[in-house]
């Protein structure tokens, strides 16, 4: 374990352990509904997480319950187009580990309803970003999923989506809080995940690492 911190004394952010799994599995099912159920994660997965990249993998913890997790891995910078699938080997992530890449692709992070607007999201990019620094890498990559672009899809392509976004003039609730933490666009990914809610795509972002952040 390389990162274990307490919060205000009522959460803790902390690596994940194979204890957490059952837990993990349940946090993933609440965040995330309207996702293809071909993509969402169970403890198996997540046993497998912790034991390829074990620094990669955090919870948050409040009274001896997790209520919020992410899951990691290293790679190089993803140069060619890629589905969610495509990214983590099938939710495995063993093959698509780079014991020595230089970024950090955070595939997936949730925190249960009830505890969200507490900014433990932003603690889990707070933690990923230490672990970073801890190890090496370079910069954070996440593939934002557009939750609000399915609403609006018929009326706007994904890269004006993302325009509006960068402008100010639409919020979003998963992109919106990324970029707030420090994420920058790089691109649209169409067909990325398959999840009508986010209009089935995604936004490829960084967060570069350094001694200022």
């Amino acid at each position: 374990m390389i990162y274990n911190k307490v919060l205000d004394g009522s959460f803790i952010v902390r690596n994940a352990t194979p204890e957490d799994v059952i837990r993990m599995e349940y946090v993933q099912a609440q965040c995330f509904p309207t996702l293809h159920e071909s993509e969402l994660m169970n403890r198996a997965h997540f046993a497998n997480h912790i034991k390829v990249f074990p620094e990669g993998q955090l919870v948050v913890e409040k009274d001896g319950l997790v209520v919020g997790s992410a899951s990691t891995f290293r790679c190089d910078f993803p140069e060619h187009e890629h589905t969610f699938l495509d990214s983590c080997d099938n939710l495995w992530i063993t093959n698509a580990h780079k014991p020595d890449g230089d970024r950090m692709y955070g595939f997936d992070m949730g925190v249960l309803p009830e505890f969200r607007g507490l900014g433990l999201s932003r603690e889990m990019y707070k933690a990923r970003h230490q672990v970073c620094r801890t190890l090496g890498i370079k910069a954070q990559i996440i593939a934002g999923m557009t939750s609000g672009y399915g609403k609006v899809k018929d009326q706007m392509t994904i890269e004006e989506y993302c325009e509006r976004l960068e402008k100010n003039q639409l919020t979003d609730p998963t992109i919106t809080p990324q970029m707030k933490a420090g994420f920058i666009w790089i691109k649209a990914l169409y067909d990325y995940i398959n999840d009508p809610e986010s209009g089935n795509a995604s936004i490829l972002m960084y967060y570069p690492v350094d001694d200022n952040n």
